[in-house]
């Protein structure tokens, strides 16, 4: 995939994201990467309506590795976008405000690209929540009957899928098929995907 250990970018998009921002980012942060590899960390911060800018403005104060960029668009591929701009590792990770990954997600993320030579990977998406009704609807959105049946949504046998939650890409696939549509509002990640399919 490179010369040396791949080093990692992780994007995160964030728009109203006040009270999640700190804990999606410090679960990036606590992520290994090959060894000789480096993590970056680019949070796009979109005009909100609480404290985003002033949390992702903390956490890059704190640590070196997170950097954030406007996205004035306010529209998630805008910032994805921008952030995958702002940043230049080999391999690119996208990550929501309020998304926490799972420890070992990146190597494991990198290992498999790696192996099977795919453009992005991805995981299963795990929809928890605090509340009763928030847990409720995350066993719906983890259902092939309340969520359809792309495989993020309950897991399945590696292999080649439609799309993936999130992603983890090799920048220069994503870069040659142009990145993000920013004129999508929904279903941007599947257009994405579709896209990187039909370039091989």
């Amino acid at each position: 995939m490179t010369d040396g250990p791949p080093s990692v970018a992780v994007v995160l998009p964030a728009w109203n994201e006040a009270e999640g921002l700190a804990t999606a980012v410090a679960s990036v942060l606590a992520q290994e990467v090959p060894d000789g590899g480096t993590l970056e960390v680019c949070v796009a911060v979109a005009q909100s309506d609480d404290d985003t800018r002033a949390v992702a403005d903390r956490l890059a104060t704190h640590d070196p590795r997170v950097t954030v960029v406007d996205n004035p668009a306010g529209a998630t591929p805008a910032g994805l976008n921008a952030a995958i701009r702002a940043t230049t590792a080999p391999v690119v990770a996208r990550v929501d405000g309020h998304a926490e990954l799972p420890p070992g997600y990146v190597v494991r993320a990198v290992a498999t690209l790696a192996r099977t030579g795919a453009a992005v990977v991805g995981g299963i998406q795990d929809p928890r929540g605090t509340t009763p009704f928030e847990q409720a609807a995350g066993r719906a959105m983890a259902s092939r009957f309340g969520a359809g049946d792309a495989r993020f949504h309950y897991g399945g046998p590696e292999g080649p899928v439609d799309t993936v939650y999130l992603g983890v890409f090799r920048r220069k696939a994503l870069e040659a098929v142009g990145g993000y549509d920013e004129g999508l509002v929904r279903n941007q990640d599947y257009e994405l995907n579709h896209r990187l399919r039909m370039a091989g």
